[in-house]
């Protein structure tokens, strides 16, 4: 790794600066003048960027074959992904997603996206052909987005048009009655711009008798009341019914890949409104987001009854305020930006679970769980405030401070105090300070360093407060949040047309983790503030164009995951070890991605692109144990595509190589389970443009 570092470090400073800024004038394709503004909320070059962060445009997203904005962001240097059943994906961030808890803080056009008991973003609900532009931050955010953000943020924003009218028609056939509709339109009309994207999608999953099938409405409209001032209303609807298979044994793994022993079943629908009001003056820029999200959710589990089946009912409501006001006023004569900002969120569910009586599949569910049964609600406040000033030039300082007060309520139909006899506190509540401070120096136009340090807090969600309620009150303790601290330098090149460097070094600090806890004895103890761990890594981002039809993008990661305390775990039924500089499990050390895009032939209006996509990762570790290790394997992935100013066709090929995988893998008391994914698959597409 030092190597590596040392190796970018020499290449960035070999150069004379003379020659670069030469270079730098010959073309300005490469990408590191474009503006984000998801790491201070505010609008900065990502060469004015005091942080990591990661752009991914709807130009990305249609020249791979993207069924989803997860399949677009593990491609990104830090991202670790899993897809247990195959139709379900799950992000992790410099592999900070631990246990059963929520991953990065998702907004799609301001709104957060996570709901649920367990604070997860469904990735398959926010369809990708209406999306202009996804940043990725890793890390900790919470000094401007509070809990949520602990293990980064991801910001989406839709498409707009200053054209009256745009839109796409396209439809997508593929292997295992892969089926994916899509209409979009967008553009504008006088004070009026517009989005719609009407979608479905059906695909069978490669295990057996599996199935997902979602129908989606998402699109905004909004109204222009100044030059200045913008206000616009989002709406995103979701109808999904899905049936997903549960985990294999090496023995059933071996026997049949494809065979489901169980199964789960799920039907929801989420309705997410969201009101935007933007202005940008001269003096400051304000923006509000109000939102409402709504979740009526049936969850069955076991149908085959390998366990106790059950049926979980849910009916989710949340509603919410985000508010930023930046004042760009000169301090001192230099060049500065204060903004002041709060959010709110109020989360109430009504959950029942039922189960059947026996463990027999088929049988009525009559017996009602009250443990997991009654209202949860969960309240989060948050006052921030950051200042950003332009020291010199070349030279900024980012200084923010936010303090979230948050209190939970755990309403369940079952006592925990068992009649007063355990102290229960089924209403804690907590307050957090969570500071950042950035520095960002560009010694060259084309050339910047920074570093930064931040610390966040994740707060337990509410499966965490339920599912622990029984071990919380009979051995005295109350979850508290996580703390993450992370450290962080890097530089950004803008070398030339046919090469850009992005690299970074990370170290993170967690503290009160949240996972299961085991005493000495071996006995399972509930989910708990176990203790501590450590994640420290590198990533390197290179891209560019050496020639006008040919680009490339190569994301490499190297992350070392590991606890750092007394922690105890069960390597099998019957033995209890300390777990202290285990490594994290399902995070690799190494892991590659590259991608590159060719345009084969031009002829008039016609284009023949190809893109191929790389992906490779080292084995990982299975269990907290460290006992047995999934092997590192590599996929190649293929896109070719006839385009037209009116139409476009392509015929996609995923694991070209028709490699032997699994979408996730994992060992359980001395036993390993996985959940295997397809071999090579193909599908098809046309689409027509207006």
């Amino acid at each position: 790794m030092k190597v590596l570092i040392y190796t970018v470090v020499c290449l960035v400073a070999a150069f004379p600066s003379a020659w670069a800024k030469e270079e730098q004038k010959k073309s300005d394709a490469y990408k590191m003048n474009d503006v984000v503004v998801t790491t201070t909320q505010t609008e900065n070059t990502l060469l004015e960027t005091s942080s990591n962060i990661s752009v991914i445009t709807g130009a990305d997203l249609e020249a791979m074959d993207t069924k989803n904005i997860a399949d677009a962001i593990k491609k990104i240097p830090g991202v670790y992904f899993t897809n247990a059943s195959g139709l379900e994906p799950k992000l992790s961030l410099r592999g900070t997603h631990i246990g059963m808890s929520g991953g990065a803080l998702v907004l799609l056009n301001g709104v957060p996206m996570t709901m649920g008991e367990f604070g997860y973003t469904d990735f398959e609900s926010i369809p990708v052909d209406n999306i202009e532009r996804i940043e990725v931050v890793k890390g900790p955010m919470s000094a401007l987005y509070g809990g949520d953000s602990a293990r980064g943020v991801i910001n989406i924003t839709t498409k707009r048009s200053g054209e009256t009218i745009n839109g796409k028609l396209s439809a997508t056939i593929g292997s295992y009655n892969d089926q994916r509709y899509s209409v979009l339109t967008y553009g504008s009309k006088g004070k009026f711009d517009y989005n719609l994207n009407l979608k479905k999608r059906e695909q069978d999953g490669y295990r057996d008798n599996t199935s997902l099938d979602n129908y989606y409405c998402n699109g905004e409209i909004g109204y222009w009341l100044s030059e200045a001032t913008r206000i616009g209303v989002y709406l995103n609807i979701t109808d999904k019914e899905r049936v997903l298979a549960k985990k294999l044994t090496k023995e059933e793994r071996d026997n049949d890949p494809r065979q489901a022993t169980d199964y789960s079943e799920t039907e929801n629908t989420d309705i997410i409104i969201g009101l935007n009001l933007e202005t940008k003056k001269s003096l400051f820029d304000l923006k509000t987001t109000l939102y409402y999200k709504n979740r009526d959710k049936k969850f069955e589990n076991y149908l085959n009854a390998t366990s106790t089946p059950y049926r979980k009912n849910m009916d989710e409501d949340v509603y919410g305020i985000r508010s930023i006001v930046t004042y760009k006023q000169p301090l001192f004569n230099k060049k500065n930006r204060l903004s002041l900002g709060f959010d709110y969120d109020y989360d109430k569910s009504d959950l029942k679970t039922i189960k059947a009586a026996s463990r027999t599949a088929g049988i009525p569910y009559t017996v009602l769980d009250p443990k997991k049964t009654g209202d949860f609600s969960r309240k989060e406040l948050g006052l921030f405030l950051q200042e950003e000033i332009f020291l010199f030039d070349n030279l900024t300082l980012t200084a923010g401070l936010r303090y979230d007060y948050f209190e939970f309520d755990n309403d369940a139909d079952y006592d925990f105090s068992n009649g007063g006899e355990y102290k229960y506190d089924k209403k804690p509540d907590y307050d957090k300070w969570n500071p950042r401070v950035s520095l960002n120096y560009r010694p060259l136009d084309n050339l910047s360093v920074y570093g930064s340090y931040a610390r966040s807090y994740r707060a337990p969600n509410i499966y965490d407060y339920y599912a622990s309620g029984s071990y919380s009150s009979r051995n005295a303790y109350t979850l508290k949040p996580e703390t993450f601290t992370q450290y962080e330098a890097g530089i950004r090149y803008a070398f030339a047309q046919w090469l850009n460097i992005d690299t970074v070094i990370f170290h993170i600090e967690i503290e009160d983790m949240l996972d299961s806890a085991y005493d000495e004895s071996g006995k399972y103890m509930g989910k708990q503030n176990i203790g501590e761990s450590e994640i420290k890594g590198f990533e390197l981002a290179l891209s560019g164009m050496p020639v006008d039809w040919f680009s490339y993008k190569i994301a490499y990661t190297y992350t070392d995951a590991r606890y750092t305390d007394d922690i105890l775990a069960k390597q099998d039924r019957t033995t209890t070890v300390t777990i202290k500089d285990n490594r994290l499990t399902k995070t690799s050390y190494n892991k590659l991605n590259i991608d590159f895009n060719t345009r084969l032939y031009k002829w008039k209006e016609y284009k023949l692109l190809w893109y191929v996509n790389l992906m490779a990762q080292d084995e990982f570790q299975m269990d907290k144990t460290n006992t047995d290790c999934y092997p590192g394997y590599a996929l190649v992935n293929t896109k070719l595509r006839l385009e037209h100013k009116s139409y476009e066709a392509f015929v996609a090929v995923d694991n070209v190589l028709d490699k032997d995988y699994d979408g996730y893998a994992y060992r359980s008391y001395g036993a390993n389970y996985y959940y295997p994914a397809a071999g090579a698959t193909v599908s098809a597409g046309i689409a027509y443009k207006f």
